[in-house]
């Protein structure tokens, strides 16, 4: 794990330092987004030097990656969810190898001038992807029945509109404004989606982030001192199976957008990654968020924070495992660093109000992230 994570760390800092080099008062043409995973990465290569409209960005992405991750399973007996499961707990587990590759634009269609980027955009990608799930015997997915229990190959089409009006105060890390985002994904069987495993489904998804600062103790300073800011994070996610199939276990496992995300089990902190896997789901997070003094230089600033959130879910449309819909609420603090805005590591400590996990305990003492949850 270390040595992935530092050659991650490495490519960031040397696609941020290509970036950088670029002629004094121009933007560059190129763009990259690294999405950090245990053993592997996603890496996205954006160029926007071609604009189709003028006064506006026109982004063509490519993107491609893989990793090799821990999975779980838990929908299958309420005694999961009550903390009771009589099973071992390495059932509840798999391991799972995918490939991933995106190819889409984003096109401007207002521009925003007190941020220096789109306003709004209209997105539009093609995303494909290949799971194998690397069963053992005794793992609950193996007796799950789900369309792509064994793995899967799936090719979706994905459109939606975004918004953003967040500013970031690159001095004293805080951030002020909103973006939102709401989109559709569609997986039809006939695109070469029964190849291996099956998908036939339509997602829809809405999102929105807010953040608004509270206090900044020396704004003329050139590092941070002390600063506060309020963050907000909502999603609503319906997946519909078509032609009488079941949702693939990926898909309702997530969240969809431009950004998909695990949920509701880690989309609701503090509750077991994966867990809740539903065709309906709806989170909402809410952060205080405290920047403390830079250490040695103004771009690496620590900070705590302390958050509450709650989800619901719902399997409509399908019948599975009980429970089939409720609430879950945790609450939670945490510490992290910020490296030069490229990379943030983050350590949290959650208590579950509704309830207890798999492990039967409601607390959870230690939980390592990279990046702040949203």
């Amino acid at each position: 794990m270390k040595r992935v994570s530092f050659a991650v760390f490495t490519l960031i800092f040397v696609l941020a330092a290509g970036a950088a080099a670029h002629a004094e008062g121009s933007r560059s043409p190129w763009v990259f987004d690294v999405d950090l995973r245990l053993w592997g990465l996603d890496l996205g290569v954006g160029y926007r030097g071609f604009p189709l409209l003028q006064g506006v960005d026109t982004t063509f992405w490519g993107v491609a990656g893989g990793a090799y991750e821990k999975m779980s399973y838990y929908r299958q007996t309420e005694a999961i969810i009550r903390g009771e499961y009589p099973g071992p707990a390495d059932d509840l587990v798999f391991y799972r190898a995918d490939a991933k590759w995106w190819l889409g634009v984003a096109q401007g269609i207002l521009w925003n001038e007190r941020i220096d980027a789109n306003r709004l955009e209209a997105l539009l990608f093609y995303r494909g992807r290949f799971d194998e799930n690397l069963i053992e015997t005794g793992d609950l997915i193996d007796a799950s029945d789900l369309p792509d229990e064994s793995g899967l190959f799936q090719n979706t089409l994905f459109a939606g509109l975004a918004y953003n009006d967040i500013l970031v105060d690159k001095k004293h890390k805080t951030k002020g404004g909103i973006s939102g985002e709401v989109s559709a994904e569609w997986g039809p069987a006939f695109l070469a989606n029964t190849v291996y495993g099956s998908s036939d489904f339509v997602r829809f998804n809405a999102t929105a982030r807010g953040f608004f600062p509270l206090y900044d103790a020396a704004p003329d300073r050139p590092g941070n001192l002390f600063s506060m800011y309020l963050g907000e994070f909502f999603s609503a996610d319906y997946a519909i199976g078509l032609g009488g199939t079941a949702v693939p276990y990926v898909i309702r496992r997530t969240f969809g957008g431009k950004e998909p995300r695990t949920g509701l089990g880690y989309a609701v902190r503090g509750v077991d990654s994966g867990s809740l896997d539903t065709n309906l789901k709806l989170v909402n997070n809410f952060e205080l968020r405290m920047n403390l003094p830079a250490i040695a230089l103004p771009d690496i600033v620590p900070g705590a924070l302390v958050h509450w959130d709650v989800g619901y879910f719902s399997q409509v449309g399908e019948s599975i495992a009980s429970p089939q819909s409720g609430f879950v609420s945790t609450v939670g603090a945490g510490l992290f660093v910020n490296l030069f805005d490229l990379a943030t590591l983050a350590a949290y400590i959650h208590y579950r109000l509704d309830g207890v996990n798999a492990d039967g305990f409601a607390l959870v003492p230690f939980d390592l992230q990279f990046g702040l949850h949203y």
